[in-house]
């Protein structure tokens, strides 16, 4: 089973993943503001089980004072588990495909997305509605400067290895100085997600637009829940 490390917290052996899903989805609005965010977002949730799930006394007792949040079980057992999501709470992702370089999959193999490296004027300056992913790990915190590679393992399963920093910003501290790591051993692609208020036509265009190989996928219609698989 696959596992997460949150570097130096008081699981040296990690937490279990529970649920992690590869999708994406368009940004497609026209405004002039917006124009240079188009494009097709890769999008990725995770989650874990109970931070405690492992340990043979939950109750286990330890001196928390002296001790920050970061390194004491019991504040971790607060929260309970980690959620880090770029659609759980919001449409958000990491964009792999433009107008000016449609998504190729057959390129994807062996690609490194860096993703977030924010500026220090940036990081002073936060504004997690322009950030990747959405966290909640010690409440709802922050997440930056994360390399996620992919590599094709078989047919259309790929490995995941995603590296990233935290910033406790639950606590007010926006300082990234906290590094995870987790390697997704094996998963595959679910799809492109279509809006309720586009058209099939639409879709389709959105789809030509920005892959660069668009008959690779196909329209799937679930009951209404919209999406283009790989064929």
């Amino acid at each position: 089973m696959d596992r997460i490390y949150f570097v130096d917290n008081p699981w040296s052996n990690g937490h279990r993943i529970i649920n992690f899903k590869w999708s994406a989805h368009f940004k497609y609005e026209e405004e002039e503001e917006l124009k240079e965010r188009t494009g097709l977002y890769f999008d990725l949730h995770l989650k874990t089980a109970e931070y405690y799930e492992e340990d043979l006394d939950e109750a286990e007792s330890e001196e928390y004072e002296g001790v920050d949040d970061w390194h004491a079980k019991i504040v971790w057992g607060n929260y309970h588990s980690c959620t880090m999501s770029s659609q759980y709470w919001d449409n958000k992702g990491f964009r792999v495909g433009s107008d000016e370089a449609p998504f190729d999959l057959e390129t994807l193999d062996g690609k490194e997305y860096a993703i977030d490296y924010l500026s220090k004027d940036k990081q002073e300056n936060l504004d997690l509605d322009l950030t990747a992913f959405d966290v909640y790990l010690l409440g709802h915190d922050a997440t930056a400067f994360h390399n996620i590679k992919f590599t094709k393992v078989e047919d259309q399963s790929y490995q995941i290895d995603w590296k990233g920093k935290v910033a406790l910003v639950y606590t007010g501290d926006y300082e990234f100085r906290y590094d995870f790591h987790t390697l997704i051993s094996s998963t595959s692609f679910s799809g492109i997600t279509i809006p309720d208020e586009i058209t099939d036509d639409r879709a389709y265009e959105l789809l030509e637009r920005f892959v660069s190989k668009p008959t690779l996928f196909k329209l799937q219609n679930d009951n209404g829940k919209r999406k283009f698989i790989l064929k």
